[in-house]
C-alpha cells in the first residue's frame, strides 16, 4: 500500500483533546466510512500508525477528527501546522448505498445516522454525498455525556439540516442518551424508525443500538473503532468474532481493515 505526504495547513481545538487536523492535497476516490493510517514520517516518537476515519474532503485538502489519547496522536497534533504526515489510504469498506442494503431494495429509505463521541467522524462525508445527489437531509443524531463532551457538531450546518443532539445530564439538547434520543424522534414520526441506521462510537452504544435494531428488524451497519497496526491487513491486530454467516460463511475471525470498517451488525458475534 502506497503512502503519500501531505502537510498540516490548520488545526482546529474543539475542547476535550479533540482536534481537526487539516491535511493539504488531493484525497480522490474515498468512499464515506473508509479510513486513512496517520503517522509522522520519522516515526518518532511513535513508530506505528494510527487509523482515522475522512472526516472532510474538499478540493485541495482533507480533514480527519482526532482525540488525543496517547503519544501517537498527541505526536500527530504537537507536529502543528507546516509538518508533514504521512498518509496511507483509502483503505477499507464505506456505507453501503441504501439501495444496496437487503430488504431496502424497492422502497428505498435514507438511513438515519446515529453517533457518540468521535464517532462522529465518518458521517460528515455521507452527509456532504447525500446533499449533492439533491437527498432529502440526512437524520444526524450525536449523543454524548456532558455539553463539553459533543464536540464536533458545527461542521455539520450545512451538510446536515436534520441534526440532533443529546447528553446523558441535559446540559446540550435533549436529556438522555443517543439511543433514547432515537426512539422519541421515531415515536414522535421526526424520522423514519423503519430507516436503515448507520453508527458510530463506542462499543457499548453501538451494540444498544444494533440490539435495538434486532429486535425491530431494521438493518444496521456499525462502522468499528478497532485498534490496528497497518490498516491493510498484515498484522491481523485488528481481527473481530463474526457470526460465520453469509459472506463470512465458514470464518470465525475477519480483519476489521479488509472487510470493515462498517459491518452489517447482524455479522459480529458480539
Amino acid at each position: 500500500m502506497q503512502s503519500r505526504l501531505h502537510t498540516t495547513t490548520q488545526i482546529d481545538a474543539l475542547g476535550a483533546n479533540n482536534y481537526v487536523l487539516h491535511l493539504e492535497g488531493a484525497f480522490e476516490g474515498v468512499r464515506p466510512g473508509q479510513f486513512v493510517m496517520l503517522s509522522l514520517p520519522t516515526g518518532w516518537p511513535v513508530q506505528l500508525p494510527r487509523p482515522f476515519s475522512y472526516f472532510d474532503i474538499q478540493e485541495s485538502w482533507a480533514s480527519f477528527f482526532l482525540k488525543v489519547l496517547g503519544p501517537g496522536t498527541q505526536a500527530l497534533v504537537e507536529a502543528g501546522v507546516g509538518a508533514e504526515i504521512k498518509v496511507t489510504g483509502p483503505l477499507g469498506s464505506g456505507f453501503p448505498q441504501p439501495q444496496d442494503i437487503p430488504g431496502n431494495e424497492s422502497a428505498v429509505r435514507e438511513p438515519v445516522c446515529i453517533a457518540g463521541g468521535v464517532g462522529l467522524a465518518p458521517f460528515l462525508l455521507w452527509c456532504r454525498e447525500r446533499q449533492a445527489e439533491g437527498r432529502a437531509p440526512v437524520p444526524m443524531l450525536y449523543g454524548g455525556a456532558t455539553a463539553e463532551a459533543v464536540v464536533g457538531h458545527d461542521y455539520f450546518e450545512e451538510a446536515a439540516q436534520s441534526f440532533h443532539l443529546s447528553t446523558d445530564d441535559g446540559s446540550l439538547g435533549f436529556h438522555g442518551n443517543v439511543l433514547d434520543l432515537y426512539r422519541c424522534l421515531a415515536r414522535d414520526g421526526l424520522i423514519d424508525g423503519q430507516a436503515p441506521v448507520y453508527c458510530c462510537g463506542p462499543d457499548a452504544m453501538m451494540q444498544a443500538v444494533a440490539r435495538d435494531c434486532a429486535e425491530r428488524a431494521v438493518p444496521c451497519y456499525v462502522s468499528l473503532e478497532t485498534y490496528m497496526a497497518c490498516g491493510y491487513g498484515v498484522c491481523n491486530g485488528c481481527s473481530v468474532e463474526v457470526k460465520g454467516e453469509g459472506r463470512f460463511a465458514g470464518k470465525r475471525y475477519v480483519k476489521t481493515c479488509c472487510e470493515g470498517p462498517v459491518f452489517a451488525s447482524t455479522e459480529l458475534a458480539r
